[in-house]
């Protein structure tokens, strides 16, 4: 078996933990990742905000309807209760429940639509609620499905660990650091395979001597482009 042929199965090993750590990292980052539920919590939080304060509009609407409407029955009482019979005065409180009356109406306007604003508020909180409920069962059905890849992932990068350990036994020192200070400097690919008498890792055209090289037993040979070793199958 030559040094090559070893270092490229264990390349191979290498790329097949790259992408299983990687996606395990990215699964990670997903399964911690709770914008989307915090984006709906600060909608329904700004709901309630605002049927809060509809709320409190209405309170004070409702203060001042039956704040006039004690003033009118006040008005209407002298009116007509027989002991004011001037009339002057009776022209006075007459124009005052016209005055009171009018200004009654405008508040009662005013607090319908107080009432429909906070009918609307509600709405948007039940709305909202039901947007987040939906949102957080959501994410659960999502987190069951990462969570499931996560462990059979996790099962994988075991065994794949177990792989390379028993791989890595059979590879001398030497060839060993070449491959880890190519595989940190050329983006975790240190061994590339000849396709067709060129390097299947930069495409550069491998001359024939290289070729050659490349199928020795028990030396590596090195794209003179990448600097890759080159297994030649």
């Amino acid at each position: 078996m030559s040094s090559a042929f070893k270092l490229f199965r264990l390349q191979q090993v290498d790329s097949q933990l790259d992408q299983v750590r990687s996606r395990l990292a990215e699964i990670g980052r997903l399964l911690a990742d709770d914008e989307v539920v915090k984006q709906a919590q600060a909608a329904l939080q700004e709901a309630q905000t605002a049927m809060e304060a509809a709320q409190k509009e209405l309170v004070r609407a409702e203060e001042e309807v039956k704040s006039l409407q004690a003033k009118l029955k006040e008005n209407q009482d002298t009116l007509y209760g027989g002991k004011v019979r001037n009339p002057k005065e009776l022209q006075d409180l007459q124009l005052e429940a016209e005055s009171l009356t009018r200004h009654l109406r405008s508040l009662e306007d005013t607090q319908l639509e107080k009432m429909v604003a906070l009918e609307e508020r509600q709405s948007a909180v039940r709305d909202t609620a039901e947007a987040l409920e939906g949102t957080r069962a959501q994410r659960a059905v999502e987190h069951r499905a990462l969570g499931s890849e996560q462990n059979k992932l996790a099962s994988e990068a075991e065994r794949l660990e177990e792989e390379r350990s028993a791989d890595l036994s059979s590879i001398a020192k030497e060839e060993l650091k070449i491959y880890e200070g190519l595989r940190t400097t050329k983006g975790g690919l240190a061994v590339a395979k000849v396709q067709n008498k060129t390097c299947g890792a930069c495409g550069a055209e491998l001359s024939a001597s290289l070729a050659q090289a490349a199928r020795s037993p028990s030396e590596l040979a090195r794209c003179d482009n990448c600097k890759r070793i080159l297994y030649a199958g």
